[in-house]
């Protein structure tokens, strides 16, 4: 077994097994490329290890509605930022085998569960089998319940159909590093540590032109929305920028992540990316609310990422973008449309993750630990919906920035006064072409860096 532990919590609910059946994904394991579907469209599957951790046998009954589902998404890490890229219908399992891939000591169950401490190999071809893959939306992935038998059952199609689906233009940057998540749902697991580790993920590279999948590397255990972290400056190279954190919403046992990144663009101009993960909540994410500095700040763009659903029910969903909106004396926010409007609206569904990010000039650098704010999506207004918050990094609560106010302390650092030695300061700056002197945020020194800290200068600090 070659799974590695991604993340603190993740670790300590990898090691010990939990008094109930406790499925992890032990391994991804191989890849089948399936070509494209002639309209830029290429898909994948990935075969999976499977093991139960758990002390109890856990229910496996094909034909019915008690057999586990292996969900399988694409992640892109590119420049520091992160997003989800492709998204695949469930694979409906069938018989377990009674392996001991994980070393556990297999004790078999019946032919219609796996035994505890046993192994269920599917190969990429299988876990890729249209017939038996079937719609996201019909899943509660909190219980393990679906209907039975499921829309688009042995219903089979082009190349891409129903398979994890990704545009052909996404896999094609050599720059670029790629991770498949696979989570496992079943019916007879509860509480976190028993749900948490139901995620695992693997690099994937895509060679150039027919873009087919190799994995490399280990498996490791957990959300893919850990790589971020763990592998933001290269493999096995950690971003300490990137935070991670997660939640439960109320006592239901739907839990979801958060990912967070504050990165300077210049001279008190920051980008601030996140990533909100829903890893098994039924009622989705609908908000996601961020505090800013009250009036203080000046907000420069905003962005907003999602995966696209596809296929059958999935396609329900229209894959629109959120709205935003800003208000200057508190949050920047997006939020889709209320459930009571359109049950299908693109939500943040379980096993998916959508990416936001705004830029922002006027803060003295970012805050650890804020909370940002996300909705849960389901009935009643998402206004009449508790919040919760989440810490992440975020622009500091009016921390504001006096921009001329260069000097003053015998130190040579800023005394909240602007006077001669400010201005003798600036001067100082701009002859050694220091950054802090680029006024005009341009990357270049001239007069209009002169005129932009006279006209600082003359304003004065708030």
């Amino acid at each position: 077994m070659f799974r590695l532990i991604s993340g603190i919590v993740v670790a300590i609910a990898a090691t010990h097994a939990v008094a109930q059946p406790d499925l992890v994904c032990s391994e991804i394991t191989s890849a089948t490329s399936f070509g494209t579907n002639g309209a830029g469209l290429v898909a994948y599957s990935f075969g999976t290890t499977i093991c139960n951790e758990g002390d109890q046998a856990a229910s496996w009954m094909p034909s019915t509605n008690e057999h586990p589902l292996i969900s399988q998404t694409l992640y892109k890490l590119k420049d520091h930022r992160f997003s989800q890229i492709g998204i695949a219908f469930v694979r409906h399992t069938t018989i377990p085998l009674q392996g001991d891939a994980c070393s556990l000591g297999c004790m078999p169950g019946s032919v219609f569960e796996l035994g505890a401490g046993c192994s269920d190999v599917s190969s990429s071809a299988i876990n890729g089998s249209q017939a038996m893959m079937g719609p996201r939306t019909e899943v509660n992935a909190l219980t393990g319940h679906y209907p039975y038998p499921f829309t688009s059952i042995n219903q089979t199609g082009d190349a891409v159909y129903k398979r994890l689906q990704v545009e052909l233009v996404d896999v094609s940057d050599p720059d670029a590093l790629y991770f498949v998540e696979t989570q496992i749902v079943g019916i007879d697991e509860s509480g976190f540590d028993a749900v948490v580790n139901n995620c695992a993920y693997r690099q994937v590279t895509f060679t150039p032109g027919s873009a087919m999948a190799t994995l490399v590397g280990p498996t490791y255990s957990g959300p893919a929305i850990y790589a971020w972290r763990d592998h933001g400056n290269g493999i096995g190279v950690p971003d300490e920028d990137v935070m991670i954190s997660w939640r439960g919403l109320d006592d239901a046992q739907e839990y979801v992540f958060l990912g967070s990144k504050a990165t300077e663009l210049g001279l008190n101009h920051w980008l601030y990316d996140y990533g909100v993960y829903n890893m098994n909540g039924n009622r989705g994410v609908g908000g996601f609310f961020v505090n800013l500095c009250d009036g203080k700040s000046q907000l420069i763009e905003t962005q907003f990422q999602s995966p696209s659903y596809h296929d059958d029910l999935d396609e329900q969903i229209l894959n629109q973008s959120w709205d935003v909106n800003h208000d200057p004396t508190s949050t920047v926010s997006w939020t889709v449309e209320e459930y009571e409007q359109d049950p299908y609206a693109n939500a943040i569904r379980w096993g998916t993750m959508y990416s936001f990010a705004f830029e922002v000039q006027n803060q003295r650098g970012p805050s650890q630990g804020e909370l940002a704010g996300i909705a849960p999506f389901g009935p009643g207004e998402i206004s009449d919906v508790a919040q919760y918050g989440v810490p992440s990094w975020s622009p500091p609560h009016c921390d504001t920035v006096c921009r001329p106010d260069l000097a003053g302390n015998p130190d040579g650092t800023p005394d909240g006064q602007l006077n001669f030695s400010d201005l003798s300061a600036f001067l100082q700056l701009y002859a050694s072409q220091d950054s802090t002197a680029d006024f005009f945020v341009d990357g270049q020194f001239n007069f209009l860096d002169m005129s932009a800290y006279l006209q600082a200068y003359a304003a004065g600090c708030p």
